[in-house]
């Protein structure tokens, strides 16, 4: 046995023992916390057990799992309609059960987040328009709260969850710019917008603390989760919460309709030269929020973090962002693992587009088979990062 393989063994040993020693009640959950967990996000229609297997076998040590996408007979799963809360679906509730004790059973943690609220229907589940009500109607906020009360009611001590986190990439700067995000950073809106995410998660957290006083609370920035928000995220009095951001800078170059081949990395997009400094500038304000406000590295979470598999020089991108957050003791979750309704961010796959057979097949509701390998470079240096100690990845 090679010395790597040897401390893949070894790290995946002492994770079963870590989620052995923190998995029964709530009060034990932040330990897992304590040091750099590396994980991922799915996103999926169906949480395969074979997919949960895979991920372990990588090194994965939680996953972020938002239900959304699972199919229900109501009109938003398990809210039930997202205009008018009135308790959990039964239904919906036993299906993320089962998932969520099949996590258990391969010994896999688990973020719960939400993409869809009472008065904040996501975006894709609702004819791709912004739903803001949450910011602008109490009462949905009082829904809000009472789903996720509910939720913390039947999934106490789940041997599973490792965090709530409360909602996926908040953007109330929408309520002031729908156009673009150049304002989104203006000092004025940003306190007005900071006051009423800082007042909704108080609501939030307090009503999970009815229920259940340990339990890790995990808050998104906003302006979809952008480092440049730490610089007016408003801390909460619990020592059990961690704060997150989503790392996707710079987009011109991760998302696949603004590069289409055009930008690499490192290297210039628009008069900027993207490459380790940049990145790590970018993240500048996460930095100070931590020195401001005393709050340690183990309490910070890159939430999600990505590009299309098609950007040229995604490997380099990885290993530089990897190793930014290695350095600075965050935990953090590439997005995505096996998604099963888009392909673009399933590393696995290399950088070339499916053949037209694939789509056809899922054109007519079959589920092909597809050929994944994690020998691709977009995926090796997630696997090397994932199996290795955090103080041998250095690519």
């Amino acid at each position: 046995m090679n010395k790597f393989k040897l401390i893949a063994l070894l790290n995946l040993i002492f994770s079963l023992l870590s989620f052995q020693n923190y998995a029964f009640a709530s009060q034990d959950k932040m330990i897992f916390w304590n040091q750099v967990q590396k994980g991922t996000n799915i996103f999926n229609r169906q949480v395969l057990r074979e997919d949960i297997k895979a991920a372990k076998s990588y090194g994965i040590a939680f996953i972020r799992l938002a239900p959304d996408k699972f199919l229900s007979k109501k009109r938003d799963f398990l809210i039930g309609n997202a205009d008018n809360y009135n308790g959990l679906v039964p239904e919906d509730l036993k299906t993320l059960i089962n998932i969520l004790d099949i996590c258990a059973d391969e010994q896999m943690p688990v973020i719960l987040t939400m993409l869809s609220l009472p008065g904040s229907r996501w975006k894709q589940n609702n004819n791709d328009k912004d739903d803001l009500r949450l910011w602008q109607d109490t009462s949905f906020q009082q829904q809000a709260a009472k789903f996720w009360q509910d939720l913390a009611v039947n999934l106490q001590n789940h041997p599973a969850i490792i965090g709530y986190n409360i909602l996926n990439e908040p953007h109330l700067e929408r309520l002031y710019n729908k156009a673009d995000t150049h304002t989104y950073f203006d000092d004025v809106r940003q306190k007005e917008i900071q006051q009423k995410l800082f007042s909704f998660y108080r609501l939030v957290i307090d009503n999970i603390r009815i229920v259940d006083k340990n339990i890790p609370i995990i808050l998104d920035s906003s302006a979809y989760g952008d480092a440049k928000t730490f610089k007016y995220f408003k801390t909460h009095n619990d020592p059990n919460i961690l704060y997150s951001f989503h790392m996707y800078e710079p987009y011109e170059y991760t998302n696949y309709k603004t590069n289409k081949g055009k930008f690499t990395y490192p290297g210039n997009i628009h008069n900027v030269f993207w490459d380790n400094k940049a990145l790590s500038n970018y993240m500048e304000y996460v930095y100070s929020f931590q020195k401001a406000n005393n709050i340690p590295s183990n309490r910070i979470l890159v939430g999600e973090f990505g590009a299309h598999r098609t950007s040229k020089g995604l490997p380099k991108y990885f290993s530089d962002l990897i190793n930014i957050f290695i350095k600075n003791g965050w935990h953090f979750a590439f997005y995505a693992f096996r998604e099963d309704t888009w392909d673009g961010m399933d590393y696995e796959l290399g950088d070339k587009k499916l053949p037209w057979s694939y789509w056809q097949a899922v054109e007519k509701g079959g589920n092909p088979k597809l050929d994944r390998n994690s020998e691709y470079p977009q995926f090796q240096v997630l696997k090397e990062a994932y199996s290795y100690s955090s103080k041998l990845f250095i690519p």
